[in-house]
């Protein structure tokens, strides 16, 4: 992650705001995932399509926070979500909770540093 990140308060309020919101989303994936990887059969099948599908939104909300925060740790993060979408479409579903969580970890990390800077800058 960037030592000047965030260097200003619009970029500490985007990043704060964008970061949490994608956290949020990934904390509900990995509780989704827990759900599709206890299921079995055409059930598993069909809850893994539209775990499949959750994540392409949630990449579409990555590409937002990227846009966002301008860091070369984000374009880690959307590769890594979009080797997700892969795994999961190949019902890869063990080998996704890592991953997912390590993205959850890099989103408060952001956020975090967000909410610091607007902190210190007596914005909260």
């Amino acid at each position: 992650m960037a030592e000047g990140f965030p260097a200003n308060r619009r970029e500490a309020i985007l990043a704060f705001h964008f970061a949490d919101r994608v956290k949020a989303e990934l904390l509900l994936a990995s509780r989704l995932l827990q759900t599709v990887t206890q299921m079995e059969g055409l059930e598993r099948e069909g809850a893994g399509r539209l775990f499949v599908e959750y994540l392409r939104g949630l990449e579409q909300e990555v590409n937002l926070v990227q846009a966002q925060i301008r860091d070369p740790d984000m374009i880690r993060v959307r590769t890594v979500m979009t080797g997700l979408i892969g795994m999961a479409d190949a019902s890869m579903f063990a080998d996704i909770q890592s991953h997912l969580t390590w993205m959850i970890s890099a989103m408060a990390t952001y956020a975090q540093r967000a909410l610091e800077y607007l902190v210190k800058d007596k914005l909260l």
